[in-house]
């Protein structure tokens, strides 16, 4: 199967994706995509931007710009890892242009990839013969759009999961491929708790989305329908603050337990 990849972080988890998928026999990486994720309509950016800070206030959206160094991620530069591999690589200004859009035509693949990106048009995920998977780092469908781990925490949860599911017109919605389940690492404080926690997800992404790849026909004629989804964006103030709390009862509760580490993994 001929995969394109197309991802909005140099740094992220694409550099440890790729070359696992490389490794496999059932699949061929032709090009990645790497974009700089600068939207063509720089006002549509801003509305969204003013709608978010009407729903969260100010001081939840300068939170949730504190919160972003949370979810750093350890890897290497993708286009230091797409020369090693011999794989093609290129630069496009914004993920839905013209040019990535043609970059696609040109590679022809049977599948797209999404590793880390936001919204991508139907004029690109349409182009692979069987469209693109997306990797969500949260369990689907009870947080699409989700920051992972803080809103399990918010609910007094205390696991959290991958999936990767099929890009549709909406994001996080579409049928389910793949979902994992494991613990969350409880620490004192919620900043190190995600910290601890993302390094588990990213550890556990690059074998999953290989595994879905490699066995992508037979999971895409199992797929599940997402039912009864529940959307998140940034927290409030007021939300951030439960969940430090949250945190502090869970870390407590987790001392005193021995859960089970094995994942939860549905096919």
């Amino acid at each position: 199967m001929k995969l394109i990849v197309l991802t909005s972080e140099r740094f992220g988890t694409a550099s440890n994706c790729i070359p696992v998928i490389h490794s496999s026999r059932a699949c061929t990486i032709t090009r990645v995509i790497i974009s700089r994720a600068q939207s063509a309509s720089r006002v549509r950016v801003w509305r969204r931007k003013i709608t978010k800070i009407g729903q969260i206030g100010l001081l939840g959206a300068m939170n949730g710009i504190r919160m972003r160094s949370w979810y750093d991620k350890d890897a290497a530069d993708l286009l230091s890892v797409c020369e090693g591999l011999g794989i093609p690589a290129f630069e496009t200004d914004s993920t839905n242009s013209e040019e990535t859009i043609q970059l696609f035509k040109d590679a022809d693949p049977d599948l797209g990839l999404s590793l880390g990106n936001s919204y991508i048009s139907p004029k690109v995920f349409t182009v692979p013969k069987y469209g693109m998977i997306n990797v969500h780092g949260e369990r689907l469908p009870a947080y699409q759009n989700a920051q992972s781990v803080i809103w399990p925490i918010y609910h007094l949860e205390m696991t959290t999961g991958l999936s990767i599911h099929q890009i549709d017109r909406t994001i996080d919605t579409g049928r389910i491929l793949y979902r994992e389940e494991f613990p969350i690492v409880f620490c004192e404080k919620l900043e190190h708790t995600v910290r601890k926690t993302i390094q588990v997800t990213q550890e556990r992404t690059p074998s999953a989305v290989r595994y879905v790849c490699d066995n992508y026909d037979t999971l895409l004629k199992n797929a599940t329908t997402q039912e009864g989804g529940r959307k998140f964006t940034t927290p409030s103030l007021k939300q951030f603050h439960r969940m430090v709390r949250n945190n502090a009862v869970l870390y407590e509760r987790s001392r005193s337990s021995a859960p089970d580490t094995d994942p939860i993994v549905e096919e």
